[in-house]
């Protein structure tokens, strides 16, 4: 066996590479070295250490500290069993030859400093010995690993093994750690915390802001982030928000949405100090990673009640805009949204029945001149209250200075002959006693003759008339 092949590769050795994990099932496997004769007890230890090291091992070396030579084995293919592949004289003087040939330039110093023999028996002293490095195999480097340690005060036991495939992952991984952690630093000033998570073997990094700077820092490593967060909010979420969240942070449901949605955003309330403070989590998958999941927690707390307020006094702002300052029913503007929705309804051919009922005050115009304006608004508010408390399950408008529409729907829409006649007789005796009345006309939609709200109004409008024409005559 040429010196230039030891401990680094052999011709057998790479052969064997993806061979199945071996062991020595036979006691009285031999080594015979060329200067020792191995006693049953030497016998009894190597095959006791082989068993132990040998697996997935692509080459294992016995070693006399002696005299520096060895015997290189190798798995045996289709074999539970090791097989001799070289024999050596001096073992670290066939390391730094073969480190020469075949050890990535950038780990050759490194290698040949760690298996000078003083070292490395100084360092088996203590412990076992393990080193990675690479080998240039056909014109490209590939990650091996070197585990040493003493089978007793005579000979040293080494195995070799391939970890390109698992190094390569866990440097990759690396990278996009790193990567991760410089986006993760730029992204301080705008989040509480931010976690890196595996999706396939759910495992997590935790950033987090650091008390005195706005740099972030890695606060924890995590085995499982989905049962993290449930725990944690348990304990944390305001009860009001916990379910949603729980159900939303299942792991199915959670992956399903992020990867429906480009950017998953949630908004909810962390006790803190004791108060609940709005807190939103964003959750996207990095461009060309499918594996993982970033997620950002940002404090919202002061623009969240900034918006909320915002929105309540819009609320306010759009109701006053709505609602008549009289009498505090609805407005002309209000009816005219009204009008449009039930409009497209109408067009669509989705519009359930309804009817208009259409009101007017009598000689408001009289009442204004002769007793004054005061009065008139009065008499306003109180034709309005009448109105309200018939028709207590429809939405009643103010549309003109003396004129309301009430659109009747659900019960006072299926009650509404009853009711129109319930308040006409009230009306012609308030008319009798001298007192402020209503004229009120009413008309139903019809869907093969109406094509807008307009047409209902107008029948109604017509039938309040004739209503009021009616009071007159009786007046007089």
């Amino acid at each position: 066996m040429s010196r230039s092949k030891a401990i680094i590769c052999t011709a057998s050795a790479a052969a064997a590479a993806t061979a199945v994990k071996v062991a020595l099932k036979k006691r009285g496997t031999a080594v015979r070295h060329k200067k020792t004769d191995e006693t049953g007890s030497r016998d009894m230890t190597f095959t006791r250490l082989a068993r132990s090291l040998a697996s997935d091992y692509t080459s294992v070396y016995y070693i006399s500290i002696t005299d520096n030579s060895y015997v290189e084995y190798v798995p045996k293919e289709g074999e539970d069993s090791l097989t001799i592949a070289s024999r050596g004289d001096d073992f670290f003087a066939d390391t730094v030859i073969n480190a020469g040939k075949l050890v990535y330039e950038e780990d050759r110093e490194r290698f040949v400093a760690s298996l000078r023999k003083e070292k490395l028996l100084d360092t088996l002293c203590k412990s076992s010995f393990t080193l990675d490095y690479r080998l240039v195999l056909e014109d490209r480097p590939l990650y091996y690993n070197l585990k040493a340690t003493m089978t007793d005060k005579e000979h040293i036991f080494v195995g070799v093994r391939n970890v390109d495939i698992q190094t390569r992952r866990e440097v990759e991984e690396n990278q996009r750690n790193e990567t991760f952690r410089k986006i993760a630093e730029g992204l301080a000033s705008r989040y509480e915390a931010i976690y890196y998570i595996n999706t396939v073997t759910e495992k997590f990094i935790e950033y987090v802001v650091g008390d005195q700077n706005e740099k972030l820092h890695t606060k924890k490593l995590g085995e499982s982030f989905l049962p993290f967060a449930s725990e944690n909010m348990k304990y944390e979420i305001h009860p009001d928000d916990l379910p949603l969240l729980q159900k939303q942070l299942q792991k199915e449901s959670f992956l399903s949405t992020v990867n429906t949605d480009d950017v998953y955003t949630q908004t909810y309330r962390l006790i803190c100090d004791g108060k609940p403070t709005y807190m939103n989590m964003r959750a996207v998958r990095p461009i060309g990673n499918e594996e993982h999941i970033i997620i950002g927690i940002s404090n919202v707390d002061s623009s969240t009640r900034r918006e909320l307020e915002a929105k309540k006094a819009l609320g306010t702002a759009m109701s006053m805009a709505t609602r008549d300052s009289l009498t505090g029913v609805k407005n002309k503007m209000s009816y005219s949204q009204y009008e449009a929705e039930i409009n497209r309804k109408i067009s669509d051919g989705g519009m359930n029945d309804f009817s208009i009922v259409v009101c007017d005050l009598n000689e408001l115009k009289m009442i204004n001149d002769t007793l004054g304006h005061n009065v008139g608004d009065e008499s306003i508010k109180g034709a309005c209250a009448e109105i309200c408390k018939k028709f207590k399950h429809s939405p009643v408008f103010r549309i003109g200075g003396d004129e309301f529409a009430v659109i009747l729907v659900g019960e006072d829409h299926f009650n509404r002959r009853n009711i129109i006649r319930s308040l006409r007789a009230q009306m012609s005796r308030q008319r009798s006693d001298g007192k402020p009345s209503l004229a009120c006309g009413i008309a139903d939609f019809e869907r093969e003759r109406d094509l807008e709200l307009a047409d209902v109004f107008n029948r109604a409008d017509m039938d309040m008339y004739s209503n009021k024409k009616k009071m007159k005559r009786r007046r007089v």
